[in-house]
C-alpha cells in the first residue's frame, strides 16, 4: 500500500552488498566479512545479495571489499540485474552506466564482457578501477557501435524511490523538473532502442515510484515503436528493504 511505502521511506535505508561471483560465493563472502566483524544475512529474493546487520562502517577497509569479493549495491539494483535475460555470449550494453554498479553486476552474471556508456562520461571515472578490482571485463564506449543482444537503459529520473538516501531530492522535484526528466527518459529510450538487434532486449529502469516515469513511459514508447512489445514489468518498493525501482523488459519483434 502507499501508506506502507511511505512508512518505509521514513526509516534509514539498510546497507546491502552484492557478492561478486567472479571472486567467490555467498558463503565465502559471509565468512570473510565475519572475520572482520561485519555481520550479514543473505536475502533469498536476490541470489547475490547480503544485508549488513552489524558494523557497516567497516566495509570499505575490509579485505572482501578491497579484493572485489563484495560491492556496495542496493537490493533493488541487484534485483534489476537478476531480472534481465542475460545469457553467456550475449553482446550487452549498459547505456546509462553512471558509476557502473549494474555494469559490474551484469559482467559478473555473464562471466563475459559488457560495454558501458554514459552521456556524462565523468560519471564512469572510477569504473575501470572498480572493474579491475572485481575481475570484470568492462569496455567504456564513447559512442556505441553496432547492435546489441541486450541494452539496459537505467534512465535519469526523479529519484523518488531513493529519497530516504537523498532527502533533499524530494524538495528539488518540481512539476517543471519532472517534465524535463520525462523528456530525457523518452530521448534515452528512443536512442537505446536503436542499438538493439532484431529479437533483442531493451530493459528500461528507473529508481522512481512515479507512474508517469515508469509504466507511462513504456506505454508511450510502445505507441511510438509498434515493432516492440513488453515481456514483463518488475516493481520494487522500500517495503522489501531496497530502494523503489521499476524495470520493464521489452523485446524487438521487427527485423
Amino acid at each position: 500500500s502507499v501508506e506502507a511505502v511511505l512508512r518505509a521511506m521514513q526509516t534509514r535505508a539498510p546497507v546491502f552488498l552484492r557478492v561478486n561471483h567472479l571472486r567467490g560465493t555467498i558463503a565465502a563472502a559471509q565468512a570473510a566479512l565475519a572475520a572482520e566483524g561485519v555481520a550479514t544475512q543473505p536475502r533469498n529474493e536476490v541470489k547475490t545479495a547480503l544485508e549488513v546487520t552489524e558494523n557497516a562502517r567497516k566495509i570499505h577497509n575490509s579485505a572482501p571489499y578491497l579484493s572485489g569479493l563484495v560491492e556496495l549495491q542496493d537490493l533493488s539494483s541487484q534485483g534489476v540485474v537478476q531480472a534481465l535475460p542475460l545469457r553467456s555470449g550475449m553482446r550487452v550494453l549498459d547505456y546509462c552506466a553512471g558509476g557502473g554498479g549494474k555494469t559490474l553486476a551484469m559482467a559478473a552474471a555473464l562471466r563475459g564482457p559488457v560495454d558501458a556508456h554514459d552521456a556524462a562520461p565523468r560519471r564512469m571515472a572510477d569504473l575501470p578501477a572498480r572493474a579491475a578490482r572485481a575481475g570484470a571485463r568492462v569496455q567504456i564506449v564513447g559512442q556505441p557501435q553496432g547492435l546489441y543482444d541486450l541494452v539496459l537503459a537505467d534512465a535519469p529520473c526523479s529519484g523518488s524511490g531513493s529519497w530516504r538516501r537523498d532527502p533533499a531530492g524530494k524538495w528539488a522535484l518540481t512539476p517543471a523538473r519532472l517534465t524535463q526528466v520525462q523528456q530525457q527518459q523518452m530521448t534515452v529510450l528512443d536512442a537505446a532502442a536503436r542499438l538493439v538487434a532484431p529479437g533483442g532486449t531493451l530493459a528500461y529502469a528507473t529508481c522512481s515510484l512515479l507512474v508517469p516515469e515508469n509504466q507511462g513511459q513504456v506505454t508511450a514508447f510502445l505507441a511510438r515503436h509498434p515493432g516492440w512489445q513488453t515481456v514483463e514489468n518488475h516493481h520494487w518498493t522500500p517495503v522489501t528493504g531496497g530502494d523503489g525501482f521499476f524495470c520493464s523488459i521489452l523485446t524487438r519483434r521487427d527485423s
